[in-house]
């Protein structure tokens, strides 16, 4: 993932937009296609930076802090180790082998999280382990979408 600024992409434009406000970076972010990502057809991706790259949550900008802070404690590992605990993707296992420095950050990051103080954002629930504001954000609920297609 690269971030170039907008000016070496496209001609400078004079113009207004409410979506991105003035004292906002004018960036896109461009992905280029990659093997792994055997689902993409186009060679290059060129997309709006997240809005989280400009203006960090207080929670995000907690952890982004405590990530650059404690990198020093994982700094120097090499070779192979094996993960502690899964990955919150679930794409990694606990026992997975992996290089050595992912498996030292997710032990130091794992520890430094019972520290953080800033709260989840307010449309977390944590009952269902979900944001609210993933289905407020859509046009229609799932409920809504069945209904319109008569299921």
């Amino acid at each position: 993932m690269v971030m170039v600024a907008l000016n070496k992409v496209v001609y400078a434009v004079e113009a207004g937009s409410m979506r991105i406000p003035e004292h906002r970076a004018a960036a896109v972010q461009v992905v280029m296609k990659t093997p792994k990502m055997f689902w993409v057809t186009k060679p290059v991706i060129v997309r709006n930076v997240p809005v989280t790259a400009v203006r960090p949550t207080p929670r995000l900008a907690e952890w982004r802090y405590t990530f650059a802070t404690e990198a020093s404690k994982w700094r120097g590992a090499t070779g192979v180790g094996t993960l502690k605990q899964d990955s919150r993707s679930g794409k990694h296992k606990a026992g997975d082998t992996v290089l050595a420095v992912q498996a030292k950050a997710q032990e130091v990051l794992k520890a430094a999280a019972g520290r953080l103080t800033k709260p989840r954002a307010a449309t977390y629930d944590p009952e269902t382990g979900r944001y609210r504001s993933y289905i407020r954000y859509r046009i229609h609920t799932p409920e809504e979408l069945r209904k319109l297609a008569g299921l």
